[in-house]
């Protein structure tokens, strides 16, 4: 990954009628994943001709969200970078020390296929597997210990997942990656999979996981053993697609249509397990932030600040804007 530039960039921003653009000041400190430097780079120097009383220093020892989350807590940070979706254990220890839950504001897409970055998740199938497409509900079927979304119980059988024939009576047999690091925290993929498809629910025991390995990233893995396994399903990245494997369309509900995962699906959100990346914040609740930090996330979330993101080196994608415009709304 890369090192962090440290940034002392004068920023500005009209921000509205309740603040002048000659009254802007102060210093807005941000640290955390060190993927979304470059773009936050780009941010700051479009405000450095506006309001030089203004001024966003990034932590250049800070490489990933737990790093910036800690300075957060530590009161060295009024920004953090996520690359991910925040951890449960990190919520948890927000509201202890804060009292209130974070304020996390979405500010790019993930990409769609971008190898060890933040991108959308694909589910895949052997190649011989007929499966038209899976729901969430049925991803949460298969994966969960417990299933949120209206299965009685966890589906051990193509057949429960929809299959007739020689098929009905296969049993599903699950790849991913370790449910949990030895932090105790899973790795960002599967929170993703775990608060999006399994609603906060465990996965199954049985799930294979897969770690890396030199020469073979775990994403890899999993998509080479569904490609093995006649009756495997397995979640991975687009970029890890492979000869004997094919992601499967999503749908949202048993209501909506598949969605099958591609640059422009992803891009306008209509593939239902794209990503994310987010600043995240302390906002008590009814209270506003600070000005300058206002006026910062305002500007990402402007048309000009999402124009930036298509010159990013890791494919984040702008948010559509439908989502930007509600991630302003946050803010107020």
């Amino acid at each position: 990954m890369r090192r962090l530039v440290a940034l002392a960039l004068t920023l500005s921003l009209a921000a509205g009628p309740a603040v002048g653009r000659d009254r802007l000041s102060g210093r807005i400190a941000c640290a955390g994943g060190d993927t979304m430097a470059p773009l936050m780079q780009r941010w700051g120097e479009a405000f450095h001709a506006r309001h030089p009383a203004v001024t966003v220093g990034i932590d250049p020892q800070a490489r990933l969200a737990a790093d910036g989350f800690r300075a957060l807590i530590a009161g060295q940070a009024d920004c953090v970078t996520f690359v991910r979706e925040p951890f449960p254990s990190e919520e948890a220890a927000f509201r202890a020390r804060f009292g209130h839950p974070p304020l996390l504001v979405p500010v790019a897409g993930g990409s769609f296929a971008t190898r060890g970055g933040t991108h959308a998740i694909a589910v895949y199938v052997n190649a011989a597997n007929p499966i038209a497409g899976l729901t969430l509900a049925q991803l949460d079927a298969a994966f969960s210990a417990a299933p949120r979304r209206g299965a009685p119980k966890p589906a051990l059988t193509w057949g429960e997942l929809g299959l007739a024939g020689t098929w009905a009576g296969r049993p599903v047999r699950l790849y991913g990656m370790l449910a949990h690091r030895a932090s105790g925290d899973p790795p960002g993929v599967v929170n993703f999979v775990q608060r999006r498809v399994l609603l906060g629910a465990p996965f199954r025991a049985d799930v294979a996981e897969q770690v890396d390995r030199p020469g073979e990233q775990a994403l890899a893995t999993i998509v080479r053993k569904v490609a093995e396994d006649p009756g495997g399903l397995g979640y991975s990245g687009f970029g890890y697609a492979a000869r004997g494997a094919r992601a499967v369309p999503i749908a949202e509900s048993d209501h909506d249509p598949y969605v099958a995962g591609s640059p422009q699906t992803v891009a306008d959100g209509r593939y239902p397990l794209s990503r994310r990346i987010y600043i995240l914040v302390d906002r008590a609740p009814g209270q506003p932030l600070p000005a300058p930090l206002n006026a910062f996330l305002r500007y990402a979330l402007s048309p000009a600040g999402q124009a930036a993101i298509a010159a990013d080196a890791e494919g984040f994608l702008p948010l559509t804007a439908a989502e930007a415009a509600a991630a302003r709304r946050s803010l107020q």
